[in-house]
């Protein structure tokens, strides 16, 4: 079923170097600066779930989601995908930006550490919060 589910996602329209990032991301992270959620005590898992094209967060037990509170569950919308980012909106999310909106997340992709950290759409590009390294590190990429 999994199988099933990220090939229907890959059958999206997306550009082809986010079908790319798109197959290379699920997998299992964990926090650069959160012991607490790092990969040896509590890692999360990343997948892609579709369609329409989501993206889930699972970790093991709960953990304190500063935007959210307690949670060992977080589902986005995808909204977009480019082969460095995924535009997300979190489901359920009662957070507003500035301007009164639901706030839109951009998933940054990192190379050194290989993993990813969190941006908004509303704020500079140099906004990128609670990095995240790829605890899997024999899964391939690209």
């Amino acid at each position: 079923m999994r199988l099933l589910s990220l090939c229907l996602l890959l059958a999206l329209p997306v550009p082809a170097g986010a079908q790319s990032i798109i197959g290379t991301a699920a997998g299992t992270y964990g926090s650069l600066t959160d012991p607490a959620t790092s990969c040896e005590a509590n890692p999360h898992q990343l997948e892609f779930v579709g369609p329409p094209a989501h993206l889930h967060l699972t970790w093991r037990a709960p953990m304190l989601d500063p935007d959210e509170g307690p949670t060992s569950f977080a589902r986005f919308d995808l909204l977009s995908a480019d082969e460095s980012s995924l535009t997300l909106r979190r489901e359920g999310s009662a957070e507003r930006s500035d301007t009164g909106g639901p706030v839109i997340r951009v998933l940054r992709f990192t190379a050194d550490p290989m993993g990813y950290c969190w941006g908004r759409a509303d704020r500079p590009v140099v906004f990128c919060e609670r990095p995240q390294k790829r605890c899997d590190q024999n899964t391939p990429v690209s």
